[in-house]
């Protein structure tokens, strides 16, 4: 007969019940350590698949460009987890950006921005906007001679574009100053004349016309220029922006595919 003296007594509720907590705890503090581990593992692959995503894109757009090594391209993949962009089959948001890249004539910065990509690159996009920043010096190159007037020389500051240059009045050469303000108007940079400086003092057009009469009628028309040489075939000029002393060309278009051809083909200015 077992000797009741040495069995162990039984547990009172009260001492079996925070044992039990403590085996709760613990097991939740194991689920929550696995958690974030899995987190941590789940950041570190979509951190690498990003790079990895970013690279192949920068190599893309350099050789569609041929971009030569020297100029630096910057690719980066938006939105949420990359792997699940992949397994979805379109990335949410790429921005692209180099600096110093140089098209036709032209030298400048440029950042490309393109949502909804699809990973076969034979499908369009769903947006793309291309920005390319050019300074005073590159931007005297773009304009030039705007229908027949020489530019002398070209400053940008307070959101306008002052154009110096030279009418001449009964056979005397005199140096103006045409302030004009840059927008984009069917695909082309449009600049309005705003005010013109002569001889010390700011005309505005009225006064201007009032002066000269219809001497003043060349310097205070709008003036178009094409820049569809120096833009993707697909992209149209839609939106002008001055910023300090550079200006900043935008163009825009929706569904189209992003690769080599649409690089590599340039638009055509019509003959006018």
């Amino acid at each position: 007969m077992r000797d009741q003296s040495t069995a162990p007594l039984p547990l009172p509720p009260e001492a079996a019940a925070p044992r039990k907590r403590r085996r709760g705890v613990l097991l939740w503090s194991v689920l929550a350590a696995i958690l974030v581990v899995l987190v941590v593992a789940a950041v570190v692959v979509d951190g690498v698949a990003r790079s990895y995503a970013g690279t192949l894109i920068e190599n893309k757009v350099r050789s569609s460009l041929s971009i030569p090594a020297s100029t630096p391209v910057d690719a980066r993949v938006g939105g949420a987890s990359v792997l699940l962009q992949l397994l979805a089959g379109k990335l949410e948001r790429v921005d692209v950006s180099s600096k110093g890249l140089t098209v036709g004539a032209l030298t400048g910065d440029a950042t490309l921005t393109a949502t909804g990509i699809p990973i076969d690159q034979s499908k369009p996009i769903d947006h793309a906007t291309l920005e390319f920043t050019v300074d005073e010096t590159q931007l005297k190159t773009l304009v030039g001679t705007v229908s027949g007037i020489p530019v002398n020389s070209l400053t940008v500051h307070s959101g306008a574009i002052a154009l110096a240059t030279t009418i001449t009045v009964l056979g005397i050469g005199l140096p103006v100053t045409v302030a004009v303000a840059p927008s984009a108007v069917g695909g082309e940079l449009a600049l309005t004349p705003k005010s013109v400086t002569f001889n010390g003092q700011t005309l505005s057009p009225a006064d201007l016309r009032k002066t000269f009469g219809s001497l003043a009628d060349r310097l205070l028309s709008t003036q178009k220029i094409c820049v569809a040489q120096f833009l993707p075939k697909s992209l149209v000029l839609d939106a002008v922006t001055v910023s300090g002393s550079k200006v900043a060309l935008a163009v825009s278009a929706d569904t189209v595919t992003l690769n080599s051809d649409l690089f590599a083909t340039k638009g055509v200015c019509a003959s006018k």
